[in-house]
């Protein structure tokens, strides 16, 4: 969804300027335990204001932890989450690994490794990694072509199971596998996996939540098949918060894992984050997107960043390399218009606990608020269509010519605006709304029906007789 990224853009450019704006060369040492006794009490104000679910939260520099913390329904650091787009990362990383054996070519066309890709313009690894392939960011496996994105930047899940693909081409390993012999295993992440069908029902595992109308419920994700949209590469790592911190120190540390072992050459680590595209229009948020993470400069300091998002786990995590410094946020749940875009102010709001001393305020009636709004939005598209059900039963007398005209509004014309209803508005198909705006997707769904059926049950009135001329 366009709104994820764009919304994940705007997140960590205010991020970024947070930092930017704060004094001091290396703010690590700024952090004494005061300031980390009120990051706790601001996380957990957080997670009661916004409904959060279960929250997993660190700080880490290159040597060490230096504040973590799991909230609500997460009891331990050693939970297990989907980690959603973060995954692509991963992915990067390994393509990076491959470069370095000589296995893998930039800017080679991936039909070189992926005969069965081939497409009607060239098709670099390079834009597979930078998304500048031309594909869509609905397009699926089974249905990817190059659209008229082709060489800008398009953010699409399909360029990372293409080259999740190709690591499993070139490597003669699965995907899995690969990751967990060349990064999980050397830096020691015990409780991670590229396999998502292998966690399945793990007691590990921390069950995500969905929100409907205002309230999570918890259950199983939408675990990979064949035809999805995205799957492991792209999307459906599982690791946990301590693991995590291993994997992002190593990048702190130049592509050493904690036990000494290489697993990047730190110049791999700048392709990945500086040999990047243009995300969007410089007059708007100067944001770049390298090889599985997003690029921010403001002033003299750097950001590289990721969010992740999957139906029911959210997930964010940030680098300052020129500060020595990490930060991650797990979450066991989805609420794409209302928690999700809430947290979006939490990392700076952190940030600014840190390096200024200031303590963000957090509005409680926000999240009230927000879900107030979208279920009276709902409630109205329900006071539309429920009426077209009631007339239709009731089916006073009228002439044909205003029959036929009110059965065309408000029995085709209505339920199939709704049904198109994300699609004009957000560039959203509908299955992708079952997934992550499930309340949105019943609400359209159930007004639909009421309304088809009222029509259907004029229609059956008007033509046995039963409606008349006046």
């Amino acid at each position: 969804m366009k709104k994820i990224v764009s919304g994940i853009l705007i997140f960590f450019y205010i991020i970024c300027s947070v930092y930017s704006a704060s004094p001091g060369e290396n703010q690590v040492g700024m952090i004494d335990e005061n300031r980390i006794l009120r990051v706790d009490e601001y996380l957990s104000n957080v997670n009661e204001a916004y409904h959060v679910p279960g929250m997993a939260f660190f700080i880490t520099d290159s040597e060490k932890t230096l504040f973590s913390k799991s909230y609500g329904q997460c009891e331990s650091m050693d939970e297990q989450f989907f980690i959603g787009s973060e995954s692509k990362s991963f992915t990067a990383l390994c393509i990076m690994q491959l470069v370095e054996k000589g296995l893998v070519d930039l800017e080679e066309d991936i039909s070189h490794y992926l005969p069965e890709f081939r497409f009607s313009k060239k098709v670099s690894v390079r834009s597979l990694l930078n998304q500048t392939s031309g594909f869509d960011e609905h397009m699926k496996l089974r249905n990817v072509k190059i659209s008229d994105s082709y060489g800008r930047f398009e953010y699409s899940n399909v360029n990372y199971d293409l080259l999740g693909k190709i690591v499993e081409s070139v490597s003669g390993m699965s995907y899995a596998d690969y990751v967990s012999e060349n990064i999980f295993n050397p830096l020691g992440m015990t409780s991670s996996s590229a396999d998502s069908s292998k966690v399945k029902g793990s007691d590990r595992l921390l069950t995500g939540n969905r929100n409907y109308f205002g309230f999570f419920v918890r259950g199983d994700a939408d675990y990979p098949k064949k035809n999805s949209w995205f799957h492991e590469p792209a999307g459906f790592i599982c690791t946990t918060p301590y693991d995590f911190q291993k994997y992002l120190r190593m990048y702190l540390n130049g592509g050493v894992g904690e036990n000494g072992n290489q697993i990047v050459q730190n110049k791999s680590i700048n392709s990945m984050w500086y040999e990047n595209v243009r995300t969007m229009d410089p007059s708007k948020v100067s944001e770049s997107y390298g090889m599985g993470w997003f690029y921010n400069r403001t002033g003299n300091v750097a950001c590289v960043y990721h969010a992740g998002l999957v139906e029911n786990y959210t997930t964010y995590m940030l680098i300052l390399p020129n500060k020595d410094l990490a930060i991650s946020f797990k979450i066991n749940g989805n609420d794409y218009f209302g928690m999700n875009r809430l947290m979006e102010n939490v990392v700076p709001g952190v940030v600014s606990i840190l390096l200024e001393s200031s303590s963000p305020k957090i509005a409680y009636t926000d999240y009230v608020r927000d879900h107030f709004i979208l279920d009276a939005i709902y409630l109205l598209f329900f006071l539309i269509s429920v009426p077209v059900l009631i007339r239709a039963l009731k089916a006073k007398k009228k002439s044909r010519v205003r029959n036929f005209i009110a059965l065309i509004l408000w029995s085709l014309v209505w339920p199939i605006f709704l049904l198109y209803l994300t699609q004009i508005f957000f560039k959203t198909p509908l299955w992708v709304v079952k997934s992550y705006v499930p309340d949105l997707y019943v609400t359209i769904i159930t007004c639909s029906l009421i309304s088809f059926f009222g029509g259907f049950v004029r229609l059956g009135k008007m033509l046995s007789g039963k409606c008349n001329k006046t």
